[in-house]
């Protein structure tokens, strides 16, 4: 017979079970529920945090976008002032070119009055048509929604 050592019964060389690992009653070893729910907190915490800096970025972008869209539409606005300015005075020169022609100042304003009148008319008829709500509809979106829930319902029903 050999000798044995009474520290290595004391050490838990040999659990219970016969794992090796002690036996402790407290939800097994590293790899248990302990360690799974460990786990999945960690999982969720860091996709909080994911979803958090996403967020912020997304933000920061909006912000940005923003404050792009500000400085466009400011620059449109003073294109438009001078765009008026400039037909302001296009019309007035070609009022003074007209008199010259006609040999009447009153003639000449109204023929370029008359002439602008008609472009305004036709420019007026072709906002209201693309403007209307049978063409702001959005058709696409709608169809592609409908194709989408029968998709859906009919995975759910099968």
């Amino acid at each position: 017979m050999t000798e044995r050592d009474p520290r290595d019964e004391d050490r838990g060389a040999s659990g219970p079970d016969g794992t090796g690992y002690g036996g402790d009653d407290r939800g097994g070893d590293e790899r248990g529920p302990r360690a799974l729910y460990q786990l999945i907190a960690d999982a969720l915490r860091e996709a909080t945090e994911l979803a958090s800096k996403e967020f912020a970025l997304f933000r920061a972008e909006l912000a940005e976008n923003i404050r792009r869209l500000i400085a466009g539409i400011a620059m449109l606005i003073v294109a438009a002032i001078f765009g008026v300015a400039t037909i302001v005075l296009l019309t007035a020169a070609l009022v003074e070119w007209i008199a010259v022609l006609v040999g009447s100042n009153a003639l000449a304003a109204l023929i370029v009055a008359g002439v602008t009148l008609v472009l305004a008319i036709i420019f007026a008829l072709i906002a209201r048509n693309r403007l209307s709500l049978t063409t702001l509809e959005p058709r696409r979106t709608r169809e592609s929604v409908n194709r989408d829930g029968d998709v859906f319902s009919n995975r759910r029903r099968k």
